[in-house]
């Protein structure tokens, strides 16, 4: 049950978004042989200039600075291996998508413990 959160400036090009959430469930699904039904992917887009990076401000996305900034949460039973390939494939089909450079990609993981997770009407267990 990886979900994934997105966070980007506005994008400099008009997307279609629908086709680029699908490209990348679909895509990380197949990458790492995760059901798609196991995927939550979201996007948020960050107001102009409501991201400094380096003492800087900016009103789009930019290949160079603001680096998307992605976060991962996952079971802790997920293996660190099938973690390290969800992140990997995440990147490279964030790339691909919106054409933009894997290095200015932030992604980092969150472990979510047993009985932390509160999900179909009842604590998660994974134990």
């Amino acid at each position: 049950m990886p979900i994934i959160r997105i966070n980007s400036l506005p994008l400099a090009e008009t997307l279609d978004m629908k086709q680029v959430m699908q490209a990348l469930s679909s895509g990380v699904s197949r990458d790492v042989r995760i059901e798609q039904a196991q995927l939550s992917i979201s996007w948020q887009i960050i107001a102009e200039n409501h991201y400094i990076s380096k003492g800087e401000l900016a009103e789009t996305q930019s290949g160079h600075s603001h680096p998307i900034l992605v976060e991962l949460l996952v079971p802790e039973v997920l293996s660190s291996d099938l973690t390290e390939k969800i992140m990997h494939s995440l990147a490279h089909r964030l790339g691909k998508e919106l054409n933009f450079p894997v290095s200015n990609i932030f992604i980092y993981e969150r472990k979510l413990k047993a009985n932390q997770v509160f999900e179909k009407g009842m604590l998660a267990n994974w134990a």
